[in-house]
This record gives structure tokens, sequence and C-alpha cells, in this order.
């Protein structure tokens, strides 16, 4: 999925003025995903030993998800969703209630249609406070989870990151039917996972020349975000410069799951974007989205971004980044 573009084109105005357009891209059914009326699929309760949590309980965990995920999107609650998600997935979900009038007639339809997660899959690890989950929602599309429950998350199970990679992920490993972690500072690699957030967040701001020198920049996704960096400032010209700088994601707990192959590493995203006019006699004109949060125009337009991302870890060969999401979450 690429990052939420922000197209810029010149308004034909007395006093010379560009004009900013901005596209957020919201996260499905904030963070259910693709809608479809199927009923869930029941794993049996005694398919799994316990580790965090039984399977069984996280099944009934997605239920509640599914269910007021479903409930909260039909008159965009907030405070509702929030019971249920946290961290970058309840930054991305809220601001895409808050952006909701940008959207079209048939986008604004298919949001509040509800949806059910089927063909569940967990994976547990023995101890700590979270566990992965896989689902399909309309039979093919397949959505990747994270559940965490800790003093961030309010003290009960919330889902945290919500990925749709396009294709499988590498299935990870399990021991007496339990997930094995893998230990964040130690490299895989090229990459330790604790490195993640830096190398990906590394080809917005410098186009890959620093810590994103260690991905796969034969990797579609990658290619994507290389794009992105190399026409920022195409559609100013020489009018305006736009940089991308890495900020605090909302939630910096890294996930990872070992595979046969390697390591699935899920991590935080976040950065501004910063659009600057060179000539004091011009402003940016903030575009829909941005105008939720601002419409003054300004000479200086600085976008924040949330995200997340689950990037395979290879002992051999670079890592792969399989999916990432990021969604306007202010603009000032």
């Amino acid at each position: 999925m690429a990052h939420p573009s922000t197209a810029h084109r010149l308004s034909l105005r007395t006093m010379p003025v560009l004009a900013a357009v901005a596209a957020a891209v919201l996260s499905g059914c904030v963070g259910g995903g693709t809608n479809t009326h199927e009923t869930p699929a029941k794993p049996s309760p005694t398919s799994s030993p316990n580790g965090t949590v039984t399977r069984a309980e996280a099944d009934q965990i997605l239920d509640r998800y599914q269910k007021i995920n479903n409930k909260a999107n039909e008159t965009r609650d907030a405070s509702l969703l929030a019971t249920v998600e946290a961290g970058q997935l309840y930054a991305r979900s809220k601001a895409s209630y808050e952006q909701f009038s940008t959207l079209s007639a048939e986008e604004k339809k298919e949001f509040a249609t509800p949806f059910h997660f089927t063909r569940r899959a967990f994976y547990i690890p023995p101890t700590g406070n979270w566990f992965a989950a896989t689902a399909t929602t309309d039979g093919t599309n397949q959505t990747f989870m994270i559940f965490e429950k800790s003093a961030h998350t309010g003290g009960t199970w919330k889902k945290v990151f919500s990925l749709f990679p396009s294709k499988a992920l590498p299935t990870p490993k399990t021991n007496d039917g339990l997930a094995i972690p893998a230990a964040p500072d130690t490299p895989v690699g090229a990459l330790a996972p604790s490195r993640v957030t830096d190398a990906v967040e590394d080809l917005f701001t410098s186009g890959g020349t620093k810590d994103g020198r260690t991905l796969s920049h034969a990797n579609g996704n990658t290619k994507r975000i290389l794009k992105t960096y190399k026409d920022r400032s195409d559609a100013l010209g020489p009018q305006a410069t736009v940089n991308f700088f890495p900020i605090t994601p909302t939630h910096s707990t890294i996930y990872t799951l070992t595979t046969s192959s390697g390591v699935l590493v899920i991590a935080p995203l976040a950065h501004k974007q910063e659009s600057l006019v060179k000539n004091s006699g011009l402003q940016i004109i903030p575009g829909k989205t941005e105008a939720v949060y601002n419409k003054t125009p300004r000479p200086l337009v600085v976008d924040s971004f949330q995200g997340e991302t689950v990037v395979h870890l290879p002992h051999q060969g670079k890592p792969e980044i399989l999916d990432y999401r990021y969604t306007m979450v202010d603009s000032r």
C-alpha cells in the first residue's frame, strides 16, 4: 500500500498561492479488514495448549473486537472503538473517523458495512502480554493482527496492529503449539528487529541511503516508498520543498515471530511531511483532508502520519517489507 499522497497544484489567484490536496488512506473497516457477511468459523477450544491466552480465549477476543468495531463504525464512535483498539491502529482508526466527511458516498456506505472474521488462526507466545492472529474477511483477503493486554491498553485485550499483506506470510514456528518470539535486539541476517522502524522510515527521509540500505530495494513495497521519496517535490516544482522527518510512534512496542527462514517483525511507523514554500509571497491552501485539522492557508504545512509494518528478516538475503500502512492523523 502506497504512502498517502499529497498532491499540489497552482491556484489561479491574483496573489500567487499553492494549493495542497491530501488524501489519507483510511484503514479499511477501521482495523477490521475488508467487508463480508460470512459467519465466523469457530476453532476447537482444545486445539492448542495455554500460552498468554488459550485458543478459545483468543477466539472470544476476536469476537468481541468484531462486534464492537462494527457497532462503533455505524456512528463513528471513537470512544467506543477505544475499548477494543489502542496504539498505532487506534490512532489511524480515530483519524479515519475524523476524516469521514472527505469520503465519497460509496466510500461512506462501505465504511459502515459490517465485517466478520473467518478462517482464524492464532500465534500465541508462551509468556508475555500479546498474541498474533490471522483471519480472512472475504474468503481470500487475509488480515494479520496483534492484540495486547498491558498498561498501554488499559489492562484489557485490544488490537494494536492490523495489516493486510498481499501474499501469504512465512508461517511462524511453534513449540508444543505455541509461537516462538525472537529477541528484538539480536540481528537476524542484516538487521535486528529493533531497527526495523528506523530502516523503513529512512526510505522516506533519505531514500534509503542510511538504515534503509539493509532493506531489499527490489521489493514492491520498498519501491513504492522510494518513488514517494523521489517524487516528493515534483508537483510543487521549484516553488516549494517537501521532506519527511521521523517522529515518535504512538506505541513503540515491536513484536516478533520466528519462522523457518527468519523472523517476522511487526513494528510501528511514524513520520511528518513538511511542505514549505520558498517565496514569502506564497502560501499553501490545505486540501480537504488537511483542512479537517487546519484549513488556514500557510507557508508551511506539516502533516503527521502514524503507521505500522510487517517485515520479514531472513537468515540469508535482504529483509522484505511485506506490508505497511499509514494514515494522516494531524495537519498543522
